[in-house]
C-alpha cells in the first residue's frame, strides 16, 4: 500500500543574494513494508527531499501526499506527531531525561497515560536490544551505537507507519551500523513501517529493497533489489 506519493517536486530556496532550485521535479512512491535509500553528494537534493516528507515544509510546486491527502492541505505538526518519526545522525535525545523516558516522550506528548507509556517505551527498549539495566540511563553513560538504538526505540514507540532517517550510521562505526541496518530492516519487513534513509554509506544502500540515486535536484537510476512479493515501489525517476 502507497503510504507517500511525491508528484513532480520543486523546492526552492530564496534570499536576498540567491534563488536556489534544490529539487527539480522530483517523482517517487514510497510503501509500507519497503526499505529505501536515497543517495547522492552533498547538495544534491538528499536533506532536502526527507525535510519535506517529514511535513516541516511543503513545496514550491508539485505534491507530496500522505494515504492520499496532501501535505500542504494536512495539519502538518499533527502529521509529524503522530505518522512520521525522524531518526538523526546525531541522535538528537534529551540529555535531562533517562533513555527510558526519551523513549515514552512522544507518549508524553499525546498525554498517554505515564504507566501506559513507559511500558509501551520498556517493550520497544528490549526490541532494540537494550536491558533493564540501561533504561535508567542518561545518554551520556551510553555508547553511540547505544544512542541511536534509544532514537530508534522511540520511533517505534511513537507507533509512526513513516521512519526517515538521516544519515543513521554516520557516526557510528561497522559492527554498530550493520546493528542499526539490520534494526531499520527489521522495522520495514516485519513491522510494515516505511523506512526511508538518506545516506552515503554504500553498506546500507546495499541492504535496502530500493535505491534513489540524486543528482542536481532530479531522482534518477533507480537501483531497485528484487522487492518483496507482493509490495509495489512504483518508484518513478528520471533518465541522465
Amino acid at each position: 500500500m502507497k503510504c507517500l506519493q511525491v508528484n513532480e517536486v520543486v523546492y526552492t530556496y530564496q534570499n536576498k543574494y540567491q534563488t536556489v532550485q534544490a529539487l527539480r521535479g522530483v517523482s517517487a512512491d514510497f510503501v509500507q513494508g519497503q526499505m529505501y535509500a536515497i543517495i547522492g553528494t552533498s547538495g544534491s537534493g538528499k536533506t532536502t527531499l526527507l525535510s519535506l516528507l517529514a511535513g516541516l515544509d511543503v513545496p514550491s510546486a508539485g505534491s507530496i501526499t500522505w494515504n492520499g491527502e496532501s501535505t500542504a492541505s494536512l495539519d502538518r505538526d499533527q502529521y509529524r506527531l503522530e505518522h512520521v518519526s525522524v531518526i538523526y545522525q546525531n541522535f538528537n535525545l534529551f540529555f535531562h531525561l533517562t533513555v527510558l523516558e526519551n523513549v515514552a516522550y512522544p507518549l508524553y506528548v499525546r498525554k498517554t497515560a505515564k504507566q501506559d507509556a513507559d511500558d509501551i517505551a520498556r517493550e520497544q527498549l528490549l526490541a532494540v536490544g537494550l536491558t533493564e539495566d540501561q533504561w535508567g540511563r542518561f545518554p551520556n553513560m551510553l555508547s553511540g551505537g547505544e544512542q541511536q538504538r534509544v532514537a530508534i526505540a522511540r520511533a517505534l514507540a511513537a507507533g509512526s507507519e513513516i521512519i526517515l532517517a538521516d544519515e543513521p550510521t554516520g557516526s557510528l562505526d561497522s559492527e554498530n551500523s550493520q546493528n542499526i541496518v539490520e534494526i531499520l530492516r527489521q522495522l520495514a519487513h516485519g513491522n510494515n513501517r516505511c523506512v526511508i534513509i538518506v545516506t552515503h554509506d554504500p553498506a546500507v544502500a546495499d541492504a535496502v529493497d530500493v535505491v534513489l540515486r540524486m543528482k542536481d535536484g532530479k531522482v534518477f537510476t533507480d537501483t531497485a533489489k528484487t522487492p518483496l512479493p507482493g509490495a509495489q515501489p512504483g518508484i518513478q525517476h528520471s533518465q541522465p
